[in-house]
């Protein structure tokens, strides 16, 4: 099979060797998260500063963990730890009802292997798909919060309000990064704290704010009312954003198409219960991540008093959720 060529913004320039991760590359399942936009929701709004596809962060996990050494293995399963996402991305998670875990795709990863035909690649390559399903084989792709993980650092470095929150050059982040023991680990306190403040910024500006969590609780509420009315499928959810979209569009459901138009210019307001339209909430999130000193391994929060207390401070008052109230319908 021919190598396959790969020049990354964030990573540089790779030849991809193993057949496997060619053809998995190559796959129509692969080739689907292109056309799924990895803000959900907020790829309808205004003040979105651009896109961003699942295909686009499954490729540079794989990057990442080439990058610093992984396993053929671990390499694969970063490739296809997305496959199983649905259109807008974790707008399923508000569909469903997983929307404080964000775990609906996780869930049916297996079934996506199964029916997507991964599996028959996988096979094919000698590897077995119950090991890729397995996260615990692979602490450098994934580890729980506040952890440091390939996904984790991915997407934050891809992430289109990267740029808006800050002037730094994610390629001086990952020269300060290091992996011990299957740890992502950073090479100083300094550089721990830069991307875990960044990670925080994100989370309080963009991936977990009443604005945020309003885009994607309507959208839901919009694809509920649509499978209700067998307007669509289960099944239309795993196609594209595009392929949704225009079933969307084309209903004669006025509440439905009234959602979506609300969706591109929503304001909305965080009141007080009495006054709001609903109340939704999302997953909070923060990192804390290690640095090394005198060649140990050191939490930033064990040090830095004043990151933890922004950390918690954050992570107590987001898991409280929002009441909503939209200011423009």
């Amino acid at each position: 099979m021919k190598p396959l060529k790969i020049s990354d913004k964030i990573y540089g320039r790779f030849t991809v060797t193993e057949p496997v991760l060619i053809e998995l590359i190559k796959s129509k399942s692969l080739r689907r998260l292109k056309g799924i936009d990895n803000r959900g929701a907020w790829s309808f709004h205004q003040s979105s500063p651009g896109s961003l596809s699942r295909y686009d962060h499954s490729l540079g996990v794989m990057l990442l963990l080439k990058k610093f050494g992984a396993d053929p293995e671990e390499q694969v399963a970063g490739l296809l730890h997305d496959i199983s996402h649905t259109a807008f991305s974790h707008v399923a998670d508000f569909v469903f009802g997983s929307h404080t875990t964000h775990d609906y795709q996780d869930k049916k990863l297996a079934q996506a292997f199964e029916l997507q035909g991964i599996n028959k690649i996988l096979k094919k390559h000698k590897i077995n798909p119950e090991r890729i399903l397995d996260e615990k084989n692979f602490p450098r792709l994934e580890k729980k919060l506040p952890d440091l993980c390939a996904d984790r650092i991915d997407y934050t470095f891809r992430d289109p309000w990267f740029k808006k929150i800050t002037q730094e050059n994610p390629k001086n982040i990952l020269k300060n990064l290091a992996v011990i023991k299957n740890t992502w680990v950073f090479k100083n306190r300094i550089w721990a704290k830069k991307f875990a403040s960044i990670y925080l910024k994100l989370d309080q500006q963009t991936w977990c704010t009443p604005l945020q969590t309003a885009l994607y609780e309507i959208l839901a509420q919009a694809i509920k009312l649509a499978l209700a009315k067998k307007i669509i499928t289960k099944k239309d959810l795993f196609t594209t954003d595009k392929i949704l979209l225009a079933k969307l569009k084309q209903t004669k459901n006025k509440e439905i198409l009234q959602k979506i138009q609300q969706l591109r210019n929503l304001k909305v307001s965080r009141v007080n219960k009495n006054q709001a339209d609903f109340y939704t909430k999302s997953k909070p999130r923060v990192v804390d991540p290690y640095f090394l000193a005198k060649a140990k391994l050191v939490r930033l929060s064990s040090v830095d008093f004043n990151y933890k207390k922004m950390a918690n401070g954050w992570l107590k008052e987001a898991k409280k959720g929002f009441w909503i109230k939209i200011l423009n319908s």
